[in-house]
């Protein structure tokens, strides 16, 4: 039997298995996907590009659905509103020291979803529309395709090495953002999130 599918039996039939080699396994198997790759040499010319100090602490803000053309738009109006013509001012999260633009995108549809994008966010792999926590080989419908097709996350992997970490969100924690941040944690688990 396949590795992966001996961890997730396990984690299936054992709830108080911990799920960390399941996803060490998963996130060794993403490491091959393209989409991975490309975003990590992405990634490593950012970072030598830079001298800075490596951080201490990462805070990932996520404005779902703000877009280039929806920030303009409320930068503008901000602007306006404050007596101005409203291109010259920032958002204040414009002002953070460092920023970045993810270019997240569902692999099957041109206009993505919360589900695909932060999945992508929070794996580094694209997957298709409408699904959470699973790479684009899956057959969205068909919950027999979703075995051998799990990603892991940027939150297990961090938990796995030690770290802390936490979810805020002004949506409910099981709308599709916050969801794909917590993609294996069970029900009883998400209440250490709150």
């Amino acid at each position: 039997m396949h590795k992966k599918t001996i961890a997730l039996v396990l984690a299936t039939m054992l709830p108080s298995v911990s799920l960390s080699a399941l996803a060490v396994d998963l996130f060794n198997d993403q490491k091959t996907n393209d989409w991975y790759k490309q975003g990590e040499q992405v990634l490593a010319n950012k970072l030598a590009q830079t001298t800075q100090n490596k951080a201490k602490n990462v805070i990932l803000f996520v404005g779902d659905g703000m877009g280039i053309s929806t920030l303009t738009a409320a930068r503008i109006l901000q602007g306006q509103q404050a007596g101005k013509s409203g291109e010259e001012g920032y958002l204040s999260f414009e002002t953070f020291p460092f920023s970045a633009l993810v270019k997240t995108y569902n692999v099957d549809a041109q206009t993505p979803d919360s589900a695909g994008t932060m999945t992508a966010m929070m794996s580094g792999l694209k997957s298709d529309l409408g699904v959470i926590g699973v790479n684009e080989e899956i057959e969205r419908g068909n919950c027999t395709t979703v075995k051998g097709n799990e990603v892991a996350t940027l939150l297990e992997l961090a938990e796995i090495r030690g770290l802390s970490t936490g979810i805020i969100s002004t949506a409910r924690i099981t709308h599709a953002t916050p969801k794909s941040s917590l993609c294996k944690i069970s029900r009883s688990q998400l209440g250490r999130y709150f």
